[in-house]
């Protein structure tokens, strides 16, 4: 009796003081997303940044965490699509130290933990495209190297008779052109609502070149 008769007394005397910690307990808590949900939010991103092209966006998970694949043809560069879905990366890997971080992230002021650990970008090409990577290479250090290019599973590649260093040893001729196929876009990139819903609290501050924790 005499405790039910405290806790009341607590209760009236100083709600304020409750309601605020109860605030700061449900400010703290964190809604995680499945893969599938983020695979969602990433569909969605994509549909806004890039109207009109078509991805493909695939989640798989196995022992140790969960990923997403999207893919598509021509279209935008590798680096337009990174800066839309990478924020719905909810890890990220330390290659020096062999350690895989996590990030933290917030939509709408409420924390939340993404599903997918890593979001891989594929962009497939079509003969066109890699067309035009091919002649602006050759004019541009005067090959005359014989060439083929196959529209294969997965995208157009070329094929090479002498694949030969170029730019002082630097390049090997496909890989200045894979690189050149980065410079074609067929699109701008539209602001999309969903990704700019994401804000960074930083991540776990372990992994070279972590951030730490960030103030919400």
């Amino acid at each position: 009796m005499l405790c039910c008769f405290i806790r009341r007394l607590i209760l009236h005397s100083c709600p304020s003081e409750l309601q605020k910690g109860l605030l700061r307990k449900k400010q703290k808590m964190k809604k995680y997303l499945t893969v599938t949900e983020t695979a969602k939010l990433v569909r969605t991103a994509l549909k806004e940044a890039f109207p009109g092209i078509k991805f493909s966006v695939k989640s798989s998970s196995y022992s140790g965490g969960a990923s997403i694949n999207v893919t598509y043809k021509d279209g935008p560069t590798v680096a337009q699509v990174k800066s839309i879905v990478s924020c719905f990366e909810g890890a990220y890997f330390d290659g020096m130290t062999d350690y895989k971080g996590y990030r933290y992230n917030q939509i709408n002021g409420e924390e939340v933990s993404f599903g997918a650990d890593y979001i891989f970008v594929r962009r497939e090409l079509s003969v066109g495209l890699l067309q035009l990577a091919v002649d602006k290479v050759f004019q541009e250090y005067g090959l005359t190297n014989t060439y083929k290019i196959v529209d294969g599973y997965g995208g157009a590649y070329v094929q090479l008779d002498n694949n030969q260093q170029i730019g002082n040893g630097y390049y090997y001729i496909d890989q200045k052109i894979n690189l050149t196929t980065e410079e074609i876009s067929y699109c701008a990139t539209v602001e999309s609502i969903t990704a700019n819903k994401v804000v960074s609290l930083g991540d776990d501050g372990y992994g070279y070149g972590a951030v730490g924790r960030l103030a919400a």
